[in-house]
């Protein structure tokens, strides 16, 4: 097993591209949960928790949002309006 450090940067991103630089800090209320495989043209997945609502946040390395399949294991692009909805409601 190899560990690799959290990667705060795309969730970041995806709250500074929605809302400004302002909400930099919100990144702080979401823990790193860790990599997961994403579709093959992606790559790996970052998953991130919100510490109130223990509902998870799927970002790429840009900051795009996806939601998962557990169904088809699989995953698909979703707006990250949508995606930071889903984790905070």
């Amino acid at each position: 097993m190899v560990f690799h450090p959290p990667d705060w940067i795309p969730l970041e991103r995806a709250l500074i591209r929605e809302y400004g630089e302002g909400v930099r800090e919100a990144a702080n209320a979401f823990w790193f949960v860790g990599f997961v495989d994403g579709p093959d043209d992606v790559g790996r997945l970052r998953l991130y928790e919100h510490h109130v609502t223990r509902r998870r946040l799927i970002l790429d390395s840009d900051g795009r949002a996806y939601r998962q399949h557990a169904d088809l294991q699989c995953y698909s692009p979703m707006s990250i309006q949508e995606a930071l909805v889903d984790a905070l409601v």
